[in-house]
């Protein structure tokens, strides 16, 4: 007989996949994982366990396994099965199975690299946007701003403007399937003779709020589009400073009479300021920090170019304090992931930087 401690909820978050625990009373199991994407179904795992000295069999790591399927796949289904086994031998010394019993366990697996506490990931996916962003989230006029979200509820917006009007709005849809992305840019709810102020997107009971920052020109840079915890783009703007340091390593030799550079190495390295944040902000910004897909975009013609030139993050300072006079401010240095750093954009040609910067700087 097979006692299953372990039970799966209609939907689980990739990371928070709970271990197989189980008691049998037989000789052993054969448990089998399989993951199904469209219908097309792969066997991750299948061995022969047995129990220990008190009966119970663990399948450790279920994140780790299923790890490879999340980074690739946003949702996918999972299933366990167990097949209990008695087995002996008969006089020739060969294998006897009998008594066999079985078990299956079975969710829909959610991607998320996130250990998200008290609330479900089939909570999650029907309240929340598929985002960590916590809060009232900071933007400008002129930035490109997406939100992605499980479901298939027509999103609204309800823009504030100065003086106390709202307008109801449409918003843009860019995607739909498996997951929907929206353009919720604040320049889809700008209206001629009002100062936008904020406004707040709702798709089903899923709600977040943005505020225009009145201080932020709209060309800032870096523009960062990166993948976050969930395994969807976001893009995030960084106001402060931006500073750019090349260096070139060079091997020479001596050739005949001539001294020779025969190799050399150029690397171009940008130390990045988010400028002050607000406290979400701040916290939702170390989700750019984590992340392991960064793209840096240039601002072409007062649009945010999508196509943009990976990078890594080498180094970052990211310190909060609950000190009354203290404002979230983070400081990072990243490059291009490219092995050549010579890299030439003709879209913005003579500027310093890209095409973020003012002709002032040149």
């Amino acid at each position: 007989m097979i006692t299953l401690y372990t039970s799966f909820q209609s939907k689980e978050f990739s990371c928070q996949v709970p271990d197989i625990r189980l008691a049998i009373s037989l000789t052993r199991v054969l448990l089998t994982v399989t993951v199904t994407k469209s219908g097309d179904q792969q066997e991750i795992y299948s061995e022969y366990l047995y129990p220990d000295r008190s009966g119970v069999i663990t399948l450790s790591d279920m994140d780790k396994l299923i790890e490879p399927y999340a980074n690739k796949w946003l949702t996918f289904d999972l299933a366990v099965t167990i097949r209990e086994e008695k087995v002996t031998q008969n006089s020739a010394g060969n294998e006897v199975i009998s008594n066999t019993s079985e078990r299956s366990l079975s969710t829909t697996v959610v991607s998320c690299k996130a250990n998200i506490l008290n609330k479900t990931a089939s909570s999650w996916c029907t309240s929340r946007f598929l985002t960590l962003m916590d809060g009232a989230r900071t933007t400008a006029i002129g930035w490109l701003e997406r939100l992605s979200y499980i479901g298939s509820e027509v999103p609204t917006c309800t823009a504030y403007y100065a003086g106390g009007s709202t307008l109801q709005w449409r918003v843009p849809v860019l995607s739909t399937g498996e997951v929907t992305v929206i353009d919720t840019s604040s320049e889809n709810f700008v209206s001629s003779g009002r100062e936008l102020l904020r406004y707040v997107i709702v798709a089903g009971t899923r709600r977040m709020i943005y505020e225009i920052d009145m201080e932020v020109e709209p060309e800032v840079a870096p523009v960062l589009l990166f993948w976050n915890s969930f395994g969807v783009q976001e893009l995030a703007y960084c106001t402060g400073e931006l500073k750019q340091v090349s260096s070139f390593d060079r091997k020479q030799a001596r050739i005949g009479r001539l001294k020779e550079t025969y190799d050399m190495e150029e690397k171009e390295s940008f130390k990045a300021d988010t400028g002050i944040l607000t406290f979400p902000m701040a916290n939702w910004w170390r989700e750019v920090l984590r992340s392991k897909e960064i793209f840096v975009c240039n601002i072409v013609n007062g649009t945010v170019d999508t196509d943009g030139k990976p990078v890594v993050i080498t180094s970052e300072k990211m310190e909060l304090s609950n000190a009354p006079d203290a404002l979230p401010r983070f400081t990072f240095e990243y490059e291009y992931a490219d092995r050549n750093h010579n890299i030439f954009d003709v879209r913005a040609e003579g500027r310093i930087f890209d095409d973020t910067f003012d002709y002032t700087f040149n």
